[in-house]
Formats: structure tokens, C-alpha cells, sequence
């Protein structure tokens, strides 16, 4: 059954189906709004975004520059728009003189006549104010209850048509920010839906591909690029499409040849894929990981000429000590044969001389001695342990005992720290140091003999200071070379267990030095990671 209006309404209806701008959306509801009911205009004002102002947005009917009292303003005056809208109900006004006796004030504030009969429609949308919908009359007007909920239902479908204007806008607004942020970043961006049509193609793979978007938007990604199938990026969509994850990888581009870096994105839609020309970086990688295999070949060969001369210094030790050790043995036998049989007849001088050879012999014999435990310690096993220096220091000093007798020295044992490392060796070290201190010091008066250390950047570092014979910078340098310590000025002999010094603390991953300033005392410093830390954590 038809009722009044209807065929107005369903027409109204239709035409806003598709969604309209707001300007298309209260033209066509003012219309027939005006046009049915007889009224000479009609006008639609809508608050702003802000929701402090009443705007006018259509008007229909009224003379081009005619003033009319539906205008612009603030929402805090008091007029007929803005009660209908704080009311949230209708106001019809059937003749002038109503209007005019409840607003008394509003043809001097608004500079305009008002109309003979008004009516004002809040638009409304979950009871959330849009605006408002008015129509004006030559003549007194009595609104009968049809046209009352005709203009009723024109402003309910105002509402809801401008909401639904409002969030495509909200959603085209959001859907360009998106477009831009894609058009913007670095990276090449294209989408595809469920049935590997592109949906959107950026302007970075556009370069990338050398295609127009036009030209692909709509198509199936692998008839147009058919040399993809099968190609590991071909595989990789597959599986994220399969088991909707994040899949990323590296390879090259079956499209471009170029090597590139590829995300894939599932999405509820399809898949969103960036990737980027990584071509650059993976030419540098492959120049670094060649120059990796060229220095490790060189480190190699360098290790096999450094084991073989290893090798041919222990033989050559060896050998020596070997080869030396019936000769030293028949100097001493011959040297207390001659002695025996001369008896009487040795003299001073000549007890003096056979004195001497023996003292020679025992010097060579030490330095074989020497000689065989350097040759050793290149293959003995590394036993490393926690040690507490000082009790080890405390054991050095006591088994040098014997060279302190008839001498004074004043020791000051520091806080030395705990370090990881094998305790014989280490025992041997600072054996070492140590004897070469008291040698230095043996002609000094008051003599000092200082041990300490500190750990300092992951690193124990430990010194033995003397103020006994100076070293000179440039001894200081070659000091645990082998066959280097300056006997005359350093006063100590030469030995062979400095060299030792050195390939323990290497093979104990540090290093050794001497500092001397040529004029009185030295100081021998050792230094070993510290390795404390990363022991207590296994």
C-alpha cells in the first residue's frame, strides 16, 4: 500500500545509494523536501569537524546575495538551528509571529527577515548531531503529522547518507596516506589477492620491473612474468600464501638478475611484498668474504711456515744439546784428569784458569739445559686453572732463595689479581722475571724489587719493577728476543728463558714488554685476558 510521499522518498532513496559528497547528498534531499511541501527554501547547515560551528553547506531558492537567517556562526547563540540541535527534536514554526516572539533578537543579529513559516530538522545519526535541515515559507503553514514525518524521514536519510560520506572519506583520507607512505619509502611495494592478481604496484618496482602499473594491475603476477615460476621468490610466495607467516629471503631476482631482499607479508586479501636492490651490498660481501679467503690462505700458509720452523727450531735445539752434551762431559772429565795428575805443580794462576773452564762448561751446559726446555714447551698441552698470583709469587721467591743469600732487597708484593692459566708455566715466567731482576740488582745498594698488577680493559696485566741497571728504549724493544739481554749494562746473562717468557704468554693468548728509560731501573710487564668471568659461566 502506497502512502503519502512515498514515491518521493523511494526516489530520494535511489539516489543516494551510491555513496555522494555531502554538497550532492543535501542537494538531493532539499529538493523535494521543498518542492513537496510548497516551501519557497530550504538551506542544510552542518557542524564542523571541530564541532564549535554551524556551517551552511546548501542552500535552495533564495536569491543569490539574499541575506536569510540560517547563517554561519558559533554553536553557543541562541537561534532555532542550534535549539533543534541541542532539543534533538523538530521545530515548526507556523507562522512569522511564533518565530519572532521566541527569538526576538534574531532579525537584528542576523541583518535578515524572517521567513512567514519555518521548519527545523536536527539531522541526526545514534542520536549524534550533524546539522540541520530547513525550509522556509511565503505563507502561514500548518504541518500536518504526513508532512511532519516526511521531512523527518528526509533528515534521517540525510544523516545517514553524510555518515556514510563521512567514512568513505575517513577511509579514501586513510587509503591516500597509505598510497603516499607507499610511493615515498625506499623500497619496491606491489600487493596481490588471492588469485595472484596485482592489486597496487609502487613507483620503485615500476623502475625496478621497467613496467608501467597500468599495465599490470588486474593481471596474474606469473603470466606476466612467466620467467619467475618455479624460482625461488616463486616458492617463497607459495609458502607464505600456505602458511600465512612472514617469509624473508635473499635471492636474485628471476625478473631482473639483480639480487634483492624480499618480505612477504600475508594479508586478509592476498599477499603485500617489499623488497629492495640489494645488488651493491652483496658484491661488497663477496669482495670482503674473497679478501676473508685470501687473508685466511695467507694465515694458513704462514702457519705451516711458522709450524715448520717450529719444528726445524726444536730438532736444531735438540740436536745441539744432544750433540754437545759427551763433548761437555769430556772437558770437565779432562780438565779434573790434567788437574789430578799436575797436583803439586797448580799454582795460583793456573787453579784460576782450570776454574774458569769449569765455569764456562757449567754456562754452556745451562744453556742446553735452556735450549731443551724450549724446545719442549712447544708440545706440552696447556692446563689452564684459576691462580692466585701472589701464593704463586710467594713460591718463586722461595725456590730463588739460594741467589738471595748475602743480599738485601726490599720486595713489595702489590694485590695482584687472579688470572686463568697453566700454573707451571706461569711459574716459569715470573721465575724468569724474577732472576733477571736480582741480577740487575746485584751491584745496587738498597735495592727494590716491586710486583703488582691490575686488570684493566678485560685484560690482567702484572709487572716486575727493579731499580737496579736501566735498559734503553731500544733494548727495552728486543729484550725477549732471543740471545738479546744486555749482559754488560743490564747486568744479567743472556738467556735463552726470556724467549721462553714470551712464547708462554703467547701461547696463553698475551704478550710481554720492557720499559727502561737508560738510566736506572726497568720494569717487565705481562699481560693475559682475563678470563675469569668467562670461566665461571661454563
Amino acid at each position: 500500500m502506497r502512502t503519502l510521499f512515498s514515491d518521493e522518498l523511494l526516489a530520494v532513496g535511489r539516489a543516494l545509494n551510491p555513496v555522494q559528497p555531502q554538497e550532492v547528498v543535501t542537494d538531493i534531499i532539499l529538493r523535494p523536501a521543498i518542492s513537496s511541501l510548497g516551501a519557497v527554501a530550504g538551506a542544510v547547515l552542518l557542524i564542523n569537524a571541530q564541532r564549535d560551528r554551524l556551517n551552511l553547506i546548501t542552500r535552495q531558492g533564495y536569491e543569490q546575495n539574499a541575506k536569510t537567517i540560517w547563517q554561519d556562526g558559533p554553536l553557543d547563540r541562541h537561534i532555532p538551528a542550534i535549539d533543534a540541535i541541542e532539543r534533538r527534536e523538530p521545530l515548526f514554526f507556523e507562522d512569522s509571529d511564533e518565530l519572532k516572539r521566541l527569538y526576538p533578537q534574531l532579525e537584528e543579529e542576523t541583518g535578515a527577515i524572517s521567513p512567514v513559516a519555518s521548519a527545523v530538522l536536527p539531522i541526526l545519526i545514534d542520536g549524534h548531531a550533524l546539522g540541520v535541515l530547513v525550509l522556509d515559507f511565503r505563507e502561514p503553514h500548518v504541518f500536518t503529522p504526513a508532512e511532519q514525518q516526511f521531512l523527518a524521514t528526509l533528515a534521517l536519510q540525510c544523516a545517514v547518507a553524510l555518515d556514510r560520506s563521512l567514512q568513505h572519506a575517513r577511509v579514501v583520507e586513510q587509503q591516500q596516506a597509505q598510497l603516499d607512505i607507499l610511493e615515498s619509502i625506499s623500497d619496491a611495494f606491489y600487493a596481490v589477492d588471492k588469485d595472484w592478481c596485482f592489486t597496487y604496484v609502487n613507483r620503485r618496482a615500476e623502475e625496478f620491473w621497467k613496467r608501467k602499473r597500468e599495465d599490470l594491475i588486474g593481471k596474474v603476477y606469473w603470466e606476466e612474468f612467466p620467467q619467475a615460476v618455479g624460482s625461488e621468490p616463486y616458492q617463497a610466495h607459495l609458502r607464505a600464501a600456505q602458511e600465512q607467516q612472514v617469509v624473508r629471503l635473499e635471492s636474485l631476482s628471476p625478473i631482473t638478475g639483480l639480487w634483492v631482499n624480499i618480505t612477504i607479508n600475508p594479508t586478509a586479501d592476498g599477499l603485500s611484498v617489499y623488497f629492495a636492490d640489494i645488488t651493491e651490498r652483496k658484491a661488497l660481501e663477496e669482495r670482503a668474504n674473497e679478501a676473508t679467503r685470501q687473508l685466511e690462505r695467507r694465515v694458513l700458509e704462514r702457519t705451516r711456515d711458522l709450524q715448520d720452523l717450529n719444528a726445524e727450531l726444536r730438532a736444531y735445539a735438540i740436536g745441539i744439546s744432544r750433540d754437545l752434551t759427551e763433548p761437555l762431559r769430556r772437558v770437565n772429565a779432562f780438565v779434573g784428569l790434567l788437574e789430578s795428575r799436575l797436583g803439586g805443580q797448580v799454582d795460583e794462576r793456573m787453579g784460576r784458569m782450570f776454574t774458569q773452564v769449569r765455569e764456562e762448561a757449567r754456562r754452556v751446559g745451562d744453556r742446553m739445559d735452556e735450549l731443551r726446555k724450549l724446545a719442549a714447551l712447544e708440545r706440552r698441552e696447556l692446563r689452564e686453572e684459576p691462580l692466585d698470583l701472589i701464593q704463586l709469587i710467594v713460591q718463586v721467591r722461595s725456590d730463588l732463595e739460594p741467589l738471595l743469600k748475602g743480599r738485601k732487597i726490599t720486595w713489595v708484593l702489590g694485590t695482584l689479581p687472579r688470572v686463568v692459566g697453566d700454573a707451571l708455566l706461569l711459574r716459569q715466567v715470573f721465575a724468569e722475571l724474577l732472576a733477571v731482576a736480582l741480577d740487575a740488582t746485584r751491584h745496587t745498594p738498597d735495592a727494590r724489587i716491586e710486583v703488582d698488577g691490575e686488570v684493566k680493559e678485560r685484560r690482567v696485566v702484572m709487572w716486575v719493577r727493579h731499580n737496579g741497571n736501566g735498559l734503553t728504549p731500544a733494548q727495552a724493544e728486543r729484550f725477549f728476543d732471543l740471545f738479546q739481554v744486555p749482559h754488560a749494562e743490564f747486568g744479567a746473562e743472556e738467556r735463552i728463558g726470556l724467549a721462553n717468557v714470551r712464547r708462554i704468554v703467547a701461547r696463553h693468548g698475551g704478550q710481554v714488554w720492557a720499559k727502561g728509560d737508560g738510566e736506572s731501573g726497568a720494569c717487565l710487564r705481562v699481560a693475559l685476558p682475563d678470563r675469569l668471568g668467562d670461566l665461571s659461566s661454563l
